[in-house]
């Protein structure tokens, strides 16, 4: 969830994006390299075809900025090789494997040009979509309204910068336009299953840790906060005939305090590690476990890393 909004996390995020970007986007770029091939899928999946053509939409989340190397279809969504999508499209070993997922997306960006970090710009997601298009996963909303930087101000519980109040107002106006998103999904990709992906517990549920760098009782209104943000986008998936897929329970345990069992990295960057509060490799590989549960009813390959199938992969239009 890149932050939309909030100028010094923006800022400071634009920074390390310009920094990496040289790091993940180098001429021995993996995603120019054949990547080993793609497991068979293990079982089959109902309601899905054989062959099946899978489009990724979504924000940082979904992306995985600084998770191993970036690709460049464009550079300046910071999507990752290694994020939950690309397990997905591997696990189910998809015909075709298209991720548009951007980091500082919203849910306006389905549908219009999102400006990027670096100073380009990327057509609207929702272009990915065709009538051919058998299956979707969605995971967007906590850009919206400036929600995102608004949890990460409220480590500092000051009224100048932290409404409470507010952010969970606008946590429930993120229902209307999940509801919206899954519909004109379904206009564009009529014979899609589309499954709405929630966001993890990224904060601890009591106490604090070093890598939160903020005490125990400015914690309790982000979870509070978080939790209403995925209620909503539950809500907005069901009234709209989408799946929903629950990380908030999936994830506890495995937020940022978490240890060796944390899928979520805390407040310091590490290049090719991820982004400050955003999933690690292993939050994504937990991410895609449980998408894929939540698709297929049976637990996921046990593999370390994401593999889709080259010939599968659908590069993005570069600007």
């Amino acid at each position: 969830m890149t932050p939309a909004h909030g100028r010094p996390l923006r800022a400071g995020l634009t920074a390390l994006l310009l920094a990496v970007l040289a790091l993940g986007c180098s001429a021995d770029s993996e995603i120019d390299r054949p990547l080993g091939g793609s497991a068979e899928r293990v079982v089959d999946v109902p309601g899905l075809p054989d062959s099946i053509d899978y489009v990724a939409l979504g924000d940082s989340y979904t992306a995985g900025p600084f998770i191993g190397t970036m690709r460049v279809d464009p550079e300046g969504c910071a999507r990752s090789k290694q994020n939950y999508p690309a397990f997905l499209a591997d696990w189910l070993d998809v015909a075709t494997y298209t991720d548009v997922s951007c980091s500082g997306a919203t849910t306006e960006s389905l549908t219009q040009d999102q400006p990027l970090l670096n100073g380009g710009a990327t057509r609207p997601q929702l272009d990915a979509l065709t009538a051919e298009t058998d299956l979707v996963t969605l995971g967007l909303g906590g850009n919206d309204f400036g929600i995102y930087s608004g949890l990460i101000a409220c480590r500092d519980p000051d009224p100048a910068t932290c409404s409470v109040a507010r952010l969970r107002q606008d946590a429930r106006r993120v229902e209307g336009r999940v509801s919206a998103a899954v519909a004109e999904i379904g206009r564009r990709a009529p014979d899609a299953d589309v499954y709405v992906v929630g966001y993890p517990s990224f904060m601890p549920p009591e106490g604090s840790c070093p890598q939160v760098g903020a005490p125990a009782p400015a914690l309790r209104p982000l979870t509070v906060i978080g939790r209403g943000l995925n209620r909503a986008i539950r809500l907005g998936a069901e009234s709209a005939g989408a799946a929903y897929v629950d990380l908030e329970t999936a994830s506890r345990g495995h937020d940022v305090c978490a240890g060796e069992d944390a899928w979520i990295q805390g407040k310091d960057f590490h290049a090719g590690v991820a982004a400050p509060f955003h999933p690690l490799a292993e939050g994504m590989r937990g991410a895609a476990g449980e998408v894929y549960r939540t698709i297929a009813g049976a637990d996921p390959p046990e593999t370390e890393r994401a593999e889709p199938d080259p010939e599968a992969v659908v590069l993005n239009p570069v600007p």
